[in-house]
């Protein structure tokens, strides 16, 4: 058994397609359910490789509750996780240039899934920028001055935080984006 593909599988299920799993609003499903789905790929998957897949996730992604599993963050089905409101002075997202230009003019929204996500360290806004380009571009979202104007930031593990949309007024960039190429 693979770890990183059972929690590939694991994220896919609870975070856009559940496939059959009952999932409720706030993207709970059984964690039986979910294993007796893992095992149609996995037949010797038992529940403590499940429950180290979710303990060992160093993004943090999953959370088992009595006898409930759910995904924290990314998802793209229509369920709404009850996370912790919270509040810090900054947080950051790493994305391209061509796409940090249309942040910078339009905010941040959310592009096909149902949250931003955004980084508490910007090591972490550099590998999830590099996803899309070899050369990330790294925004400062002024979290603290944008919950003044009523933006929520939620807290889904200890390296993501999540909101709806950051409007542009509450985003920094150092350096100039009219460059087609970093330099």
């Amino acid at each position: 058994m693979n770890r990183r593909e059972v929690s590939k599988q694991m994220a896919y299920l609870l975070r856009h397609d559940p496939s059959g799993l009952e999932i409720d609003a706030e993207g709970y499903v059984g964690v039986d359910d979910l294993l007796a789905e893992l095992r149609k790929r996995w037949k010797n998957l038992g529940r403590s490789e499940l429950i180290e897949v979710v303990e060992e996730d160093p993004k943090g992604r999953y959370e088992i509750t009595g006898e409930k599993i759910r995904a924290l963050y990314g998802h793209s089905i229509d369920v709404e996780p009850d996370l912790p409101e919270v509040k810090v002075d900054v947080l950051y997202h790493g994305t391209s240039r061509e796409a940090a230009r249309r942040i910078m003019e339009e905010g941040l929204k959310s592009q096909g899934r149902r949250k931003v996500h955004l980084s508490r360290r910007k090591e972490d806004a550099i590998q999830v920028g590099k996803r899309h380009t070899p050369d990330p571009i790294v925004l400062t979202v002024l979290t603290g001055q944008a919950v003044e104007s009523d933006v929520h930031f939620q807290k889904a593990s200890d390296r993501v935080y999540v909101t709806d949309y950051v409007p542009p007024e509450f985003i920094e960039f150092e350096g100039d984006l009219s460059q087609s190429n970093p330099g």
